[in-house]
């Protein structure tokens, strides 16, 4: 759980860890609608990349907003989830064959 600020009991952290080349998605989970976060905590080599937040649904995905983030520990970029549901992050890069290596904390509305 966060800390800290007002409400920090209805918020969750999870902590994910990517590795990629091209693409890759995290695992997901449940949240109530609100403000997410996708903070980096530790990344091997300074890439740039795209990260998107997905709402998993039956048939396709919906796809919300994308934020492009430098592979560096404190970058966040905040979403919009707009129902509750289970979302996902869709990470992408363009193919130069240099891999994107870190940590990073994913925060929601629990």
């Amino acid at each position: 759980m966060q800390a800290g600020s007002a409400g920090a009991a209805d918020r969750t952290d999870k902590k994910v860890s990517f590795n990629f080349q091209r693409e890759m998605e995290t695992s997901t989970w449940k949240q109530k609608r609100g403000s997410t976060s996708f903070t980096v905590t530790w990344c091997r080599e300074r890439e740039t990349f795209y990260v998107e937040l997905r709402r998993s649904v039956i048939g396709s995905d919906i796809k919300l907003e994308g934020h492009t983030l430098t592979c560096e520990r404190g970058k966040r970029a905040f979403f919009t989830a707009q129902n509750d549901g289970t979302y996902y992050f869709y990470l992408n890069k363009l193919h130069d064959y240099e891999w994107v290596e870190g940590n990073a904390t994913i925060g929601y509305p629990s």
